[in-house]
């Protein structure tokens, strides 16, 4: 082989070599882009599906006022697990409860609503037969049908001492890309210091320790210094026992904590409901509800029991 048809065949093996990077490099980037959009398509999917159930609790616990029946349809009827220990097992039982109350005094207003997988949260005003309350309701999903509802309350308070009320502040999602980091904080924050007890966790680095926003009935006072020393007496003395985290839940910036344990020897369930920003607890809500004794509930599946549909809470 003389020297030119050396040259020609090296300049063409290059030519394919180069076709063949070519080729390949186009052919990663088609699998990347086709990933990148079928993740895209998903995304955009469960958005679709998280608003639409939105929409169909909102009309649902519209239909409590209203009586539109159409509302109800999103329930199964074949199963649908009732956690309210005041209301009887079933969409028949959710009726009966509402047809025993005068007409339009079941009125809710819904201040936040989240979804978190198959969740739907709803904080919100409720006008019951009893009184005004601050409330959730927490409604979960399968293949598209609402099967198992939770709920806590209590009677609703003018502002606290710090000037906050049990419902205002900020409604907005944001930080979406923050949810599970903001539910591992929660959830970290709250087993270190009411969980376990130690006392010392409560401020920096997890709480903004100056700009914490107070809504808690009994606080006077917006600042961790201003709740630190009578949570500290009460943890010290035995008044205040979380025992058990139950479930979090979370959306964004929002995140609830929701938990099993007593206060002054009473059980209670405590929804612990915290706003973050910037990898901080920034403002808290709560609910404390007594536990209804299983003797005086109309049905028989406590006021927890949550699915164990996401890893373990000592995972996050």
């Amino acid at each position: 082989m003389n020297r030119k048809t050396s040259l020609a065949t090296a300049a063409i093996t290059a030519s394919v070599l180069a076709l063949s990077g070519l080729a390949v490099a186009n052919a990663q980037t088609a699998t990347g882009t086709a990933a990148q959009s079928a993740a895209a398509a998903q995304i955009s999917a469960e958005s679709a599906t998280a608003r639409h159930e939105k929409q169909q609790v909102l009309a649902l616990l519209a239909a409590y006022t209203s009586g539109e029946q159409g509302a109800f349809n999103v329930i199964n009827p074949k199963k649908f697990i009732q956690h309210d220990p005041a209301i009887a097992d079933g969409l028949s039982g959710l009726k009966a409860w509402l047809a025993a109350a005068p007409t339009g005094s079941i009125v809710v207003h819904p201040v936040r609503v989240l979804v978190d997988g198959a969740y739907v949260l709803v904080h919100s005003e409720t006008d019951l037969p009893t009184g005004k309350t601050t409330s959730w309701d927490i409604f979960r999903f399968e293949q598209g049908k609402i099967v198992e509802h939770w709920d806590s309350r209590q009677p609703l308070e003018p502002a606290n001492g710090a000037g906050h009320t049990e419902l205002d502040g900020p409604t907005k999602v944001t930080d979406l890309g923050a949810t599970v980091a903001d539910k591992r904080l929660a959830w970290t924050a709250m087993t270190e210091f009411l969980v376990d007890g130690d006392i010392s966790v409560y401020g920096e680095p997890m709480w903004n320790a100056d700009a914490y926003i107070q809504h808690s009935e009994g606080a006077n006072s917006d600042g961790i210094a201003g709740s630190k020393p009578i949570l500290s007496q009460w943890i010290e003395n035995g008044t205040l026992v979380y025992s058990t985290i139950e479930k979090v839940l979370g959306e964004g910036n929002f995140v609830l904590v929701i938990s099993q344990g007593s206060f002054a020897g009473t059980p209670y369930s405590f929804y612990d409901f915290f706003r973050m920003a910037k990898g901080q607890i920034i403002e808290h809500w709560d609910i404390l509800q007594a536990l209804t004794p299983a003797a005086d509930a109309k049905n028989t599946n406590t006021q927890f029991d949550f699915p164990q549909d996401e890893p373990a809470a000592d995972q996050y």
